[in-house]
């Protein structure tokens, strides 16, 4: 990253998680040399009738904090498979994983859940993501997962909550809602 957070963050999504993965995940990560386990935690949230459960592990990683998270859900409590047509596979860290594409990753950023909505933080960090990724994203695509996912509505107010509380605009919010121009000022 550009401009590094005092802690960094590795999140995972899985449907088979549980607590005898995360404690054999966070036992072998230990392992690695310069890599001290601290503490595990399992958060359980509600959302009408939903529920998402979240594993953390803290870590120290050359004594700065590392987190890694495994999600078993996303969103509101929304079953992973309606990631699994935005996913690619990818290398990385040695290993082949699955990533959202890119227009996935906007929309997830985009959809953090209300009352908290987008944090400042979180729209500096997608901003920056959106400048490196400008020519290759598709941002009707990214309206039509919002759509897809059935959070469009809730997408806007949080951009428009993001202007009103922090006078922080994500860049291109117009090629998603053309019609935000209207309530909020220009980037």
């Amino acid at each position: 990253m550009k401009s590094p957070l005092r802690s960094k963050d590795l999140d995972l999504v899985s449907a088979q998680v549980g607590l005898r993965q995360m404690e054999a995940l966070a036992d072998s990560l230990s392992s690695i040399e310069n890599v001290e386990y601290k503490t595990t935690t399992v958060q359980t949230k509600r959302f009408n009738g939903r529920k998402m459960t979240t594993y953390a592990i803290e870590l120290r990683v050359n004594r700065k904090p590392f987190f890694v998270e495994l999600f078993d859900r996303i969103l509101d409590g929304r079953s992973l498979s309606i990631l699994e047509p935005y996913v690619e596979p990818r290398k990385r860290w040695g290993m082949e994983i699955w990533l959202p594409n890119r227009e996935a990753i906007v929309a997830l950023r985009l959809a953090f859940r209300p009352p908290e909505g987008i944090t400042r933080l979180n729209a500096l960090r997608l901003n920056s993501f959106i400048r490196e990724n400008r020519r290759f994203l598709d941002f009707k695509h990214v309206l039509s997962i919002l759509r897809e996912w059935g959070v469009e509505n809730w997408v806007e107010k949080n951009l428009k909550d993001l202007y009103r509380r922090n006078k922080v605009r994500v860049l291109d919010d117009r090629k998603i809602f053309p019609e935000i121009d209207d309530t909020l000022s220009p980037v």
